[in-house]
């Protein structure tokens, strides 16, 4: 139904975690590295190789050059959290006369078709069902995920489309975002998902959920163990949280 190059970007990006750990780096030595990489057009390569990731923005900015390169436009859409605004990005991708968002910064890797006149789609994304409502009074599309039956709404997508410009000035001011004094990281894999903020672990599969609230060391090996972050970015990224936090380890 979808091209195979865009099939085969989510399959690529798939393969890599959500982590902020490498923005977290960077920001604490005044640099900007996950912009300089992101905007590369050998990122995922160096991704890959390293074991690190992205955040949405550079996970978004790199499938947009990828889907171009192949010949197939799409918009970026910036998303809201309740009064945090443009926390979140993906794209429009228009095929076959119908819209679809695509968002890997969330873990989706699969197209979700955006409804029309107030309608909602649905899809389960293993361990999660997701759900995209179409709210014209607010004009954005309303996303919203969990397990069956206990879906939470998670961000609202502007149904503006925003240029190149604005989407890399939201990229610049998110280094100096809340999220970015703690880990946030977040890995599909199996059908399962693994998502970790602060020292509380989540895991979660079909069948359900467990949290677990981890020590130094027990963090620093989910890290490398269950997100495949190289031990030396992990050590980095703690040693500035702990250093601007010193009760990090006692919360």
């Amino acid at each position: 139904m979808f091209p195979a190059p865009l099939l085969s970007a989510l399959r690529e990006l798939s393969a890599l975690p959500y982590e902020n750990l490498s923005k977290i780096v960077a920001f604490s030595r005044g640099g900007n590295m996950e912009s300089t990489l992101g905007l590369a057009s050998d990122w995922l390569e160096k991704s890959r190789d390293t074991g690190a990731g992205g955040t949405c923005f550079s996970l978004t900015w790199w499938l947009r050059d990828r889907l171009r390169a192949n010949g197939m436009e799409c918009a970026f859409l910036m998303g809201d959290k309740g009064r945090a605004v443009n926390i979140h990005c993906g794209l429009r991708f228009d095929w076959e006369g119908r819209s679809y968002l695509l968002d890997p910064g969330y873990m989706i890797f699969d197209p979700l078709l955006l409804p029309e006149a107030g309608l909602s789609a649905a899809a389960w994304v293993s361990p999660n069902q997701v759900r995209l409502e179409d709210v014209p009074g607010a004009g954005v599309w309303r996303l919203w995920s969990g397990p069956r039956g206990a879906l939470k709404q998670r961000f609202d997508f502007r149904r503006a489309a925003v240029g190149e410009e604005e989407f890399l000035a939201h990229w610049e001011a998110s280094y100096a975002l809340p999220m970015m004094r703690y880990p946030v990281l977040n890995r599909i894999q199996g059908g399962a998902q693994y998502y970790l903020q602060k020292r509380s672990l989540l895991v979660r599969t079909p069948e359900g959920g467990t949290m677990a609230k981890l020590s130094r060391p027990e963090l620093l090996d989910a890290m490398q163990v269950t997100f495949g972050i190289p031990e030396a970015l992990a050590l980095a990224a703690l040693d500035v949280v702990v250093r601007a936090d010193g009760k990090f380890f006692e919360k």
